[in-house]
């Protein structure tokens, strides 16, 4: 509708009102105004009680002309006002609005919110496995801004796994949420306060020096123990640091201690030698962290020194007297002995696991040494230390020991290929390994020993966010989910590592897990953590893989999310698996996989009933139960409802 018309309207009452009302009856523009808005009154209502009261001011016998004008103008703005608006050229698109804190806003419904957001508010149990699961499944809904502040205000939840996990999410979201975690910060508060600055260090390091110094001074126990060692970022803080462990005790002495390992300098190196000549076994657990030239020498010099005492003997020369207390005597004797050299090797032990990540000369020079004395413990050594330093001198080393001890050293010069070389040289130098007709057994007839590769890919994982492949420090036998990334591999690995390991011989084998809440064995998690979604050519073998597995072993959640993932079709005999012992139904087995297949009712019916026809007469223990859910899948009733 074109309301020009009644825009002129508006306009000449204006121009009357401003001229006086006694002139109105003379204004021939107000008079043409008005009959133009003549058709309008025909169309509405309203618009006929404008025309009229306009009409009204008009005539001569009009009294309050003032008044009508007003109410007149009133009503006319009242109706343009509905009718106005704004618009502009192109296509329509949500505008972007920042935050005071800087950070976007996102547009969530309530709806999506409501169960997370009453879980951060309530008290009883069950919160936990809300909010983890709805991260899971719905990890957008964590980014609006009201989900935040309830993230925040969880890491003073009496639940204290709750707040550790919810301080790994905050500090994922990096730099937006630091305004956040100061907003409100009270230095003498309780963990809460504490837990803000573990995850404020572990985004900014350094850039908030300033902002532990604070709370270092002015916060109670609990926070002023986190801030003593948040302060380990800045090597300036050396002097102060050494001032705290003079007035500090207990735990706040101990973070204090902790974060002087990281600093350098003369003093801080005299300060731990001569610590280390006082207490050595005690100071070299602080310095473990330290990657300093100087901690590296402490420690090769605490090691030389052990070392030059020697292991003491075990044989317990023979008597020649015989009789019962000679023989009592020597079994003491030999006790005595084997805890000396217990003794001795324990202290040896704590100083050597003291020198992972150094790189100093007179370190790398105690390798050999020790190894005389615990070969098992030094190639594990090396490997950490070429994970967090990568310094070349541990680089070389790892193949010096390579080529005087062969495959005890694989793990530690595997990792430096991968982290050093190109992915291809990689590949065409250890490939062999996993080859169960590899170069050695064609040349000796002996089988090669891939443990050492196969520990190295332990350690790799797959970050889909990064698109990149990271080393981690965790072993193959410590499956945690979420393993930091230690340092990134610069070529990342060949592709044609998977058609190895998905066909290595030794992948079927039977191993320790965590309930069934992981995957068949250890060999199955390293697998699963390399996995690519981005590589169409893995979708087919990975799930075959994990299919297969399921049906010789035990099958898992984990697996068949594998397998889901993957766009696995065939789900067929998995429940029919569950079933290794002929005596018993593992009832809450067969209940997690049913509500996590992907089949129909009548497929997981079918499964169910020719696993009951099967077993009739042989078992008695779960046979009911199976019925039950057998009854209720053909009934209807979904399997998560069972």
């Amino acid at each position: 509708m074109n309301l020009d018309a009644v825009y002129e309207l508006r306009d000449r009452l204006e121009t009357a009102a401003a001229a006086g009302v006694n002139l109105i009856q003379e204004d021939f523009r107000l008079k043409r105004a008005v009959q133009q808005v003549e058709p309008f009154a025909k169309a509405s209502p309203v618009f006929q009680k404008i025309y009229g009261m306009a009409g009204t001011l008009l005539m001569p016998e009009c009294e309050d002309r003032a008044g009508v004008l007003l109410d007149t103008l009133g009503l006319l703005d009242a109706v343009l006002c509905t009718q106005g608006t704004t618009g502009a050229d192109g296509e329509i698109q949500e505008p972007e609005m920042f935050l005071p804190d800087g950070d976007l806003y996102q547009k969530v419904s309530y709806g999506r919110l409501a169960a997370v957001l009453e879980a951060f508010r309530g008290t009883g149990g069950g919160r936990y496995a809300v909010i983890r699961d709805a991260h899971e499944e719905d990890p957008g809904i964590f980014q609006d801004y009201r989900m935040k502040y309830w993230m925040v205000r969880a890491l003073g939840d009496s639940y204290g796994e709750l707040a550790e996990m919810v301080a790994e999410w905050l500090t994922q979201e990096g730099d937006s949420v630091i305004p956040l975690l100061k907003k409100g910060f009270i230095p003498d508060g309780k963990r809460e306060m504490a837990r803000r600055i573990e995850v404020i260090e572990q985004i900014a390091g350094s850039r908030e020096n300033e902002f532990y110094r604070y709370a270092a001074k002015e916060g109670g126990k609990e926070i002023k123990e986190a801030a003593l060692l948040a302060l380990r970022h800045d090597l300036s803080n050396a002097e102060l640091l050494l001032d705290y462990q003079k007035s500090e005790k207990g735990k706040c002495r101990e973070a204090a201690m902790r974060a002087l390992s990281y600093m350098d300098g003369e003093e801080v190196a005299g300060f731990w030698k001569e610590r280390m000549e006082k207490r050595p076994e005690e100071t070299a657990g602080y310095l473990e962290p330290s990657d300093r030239d100087w901690a590296g020498d402490l420690i090769a010099d605490a090691l030389e020194k052990w070392i030059a005492v020697g292991i003491p003997e075990t044989e317990v020369k023979e008597e020649q007297v015989k009789g019962k207390e000679t023989k009592e005597e020597r079994a003491k004797e030999r006790a005595k002995a084997k805890e000396e050299r217990e003794n001795y090797k324990r202290r040896l032990r704590l100083l050597w696991n003291a020198a992972a990540g150094k790189h100093s000369k007179a370190i790398c020079g105690c390798y050999e040494k020790v190894y005389q004395i615990m070969p098992k413990e030094v190639p594990a050594v090396l490997s950490q230390s070429v994970i967090r330093s990568g310094h070349p001198s541990l680089c070389s080393l790892a193949e010096e020991m390579y080529e005087r001890h062969g495959e005890e050293f694989l793990e530690p010069v595997f990792l430096v290929s991968v982290l050093t070389a190109s992915a291809e040289e990689t590949y065409e130098r250890f490939h062999e390994f996993l080859k169960p007709d590899g170069i050695l057994r064609k040349l000796t007839g002996k089988k090669q020993d891939a443990t050492g590769v196969l520990y190295g890919f332990a350690k790799i994982v797959y970050r889909e966010d990064r698109e990149r492949y990271g080393i981690t420090l965790e072993e193959m036998n410590s499956p945690v989910r979420d393993r930091q990334v230690c340092r990134w591999i610069p070529d990342g690995i060949d592709l044609r590592w998977y058609d190895l390991l998905l066909n290595y011989p030794g992948r079927f084998a039977t191993g320790r897990r965590n309930n069934y809440s992981m995957y068949r064995n250890y060999y199955d998690w390293m697998v699963a953590k390399l996995y690519r979604p981005d590589v169409k050519e893995l979708q087919e073998p990975y799930g075959r893989f994990f299919y297969e597995g399921a049906l010789r072993l035990t099958p898992t959640t984990d697996g068949i999310q594998m397998m889901k993932k993957c766009g696995w079709k065939n789900y067929k005999g998995l429940l029919a698996a569950c079933v290794t012992d002929g005596n018993s139904i593992p009832s809450y087995l067969i209940r997690s996989l049913l509500s996590e297949l992907p089949m129909t009712n009548q497929e997981l019916a079918d499964e169910l009933d020719q696993m009951i026809q099967q077993r009739k007469g042989k078992v008695t223990n779960g046979i009911a139960i199976m019925e039950h859910w057998r009854d209720g899948l053909l009934s209807g009733v979904p399997a998560e409802k069972l």
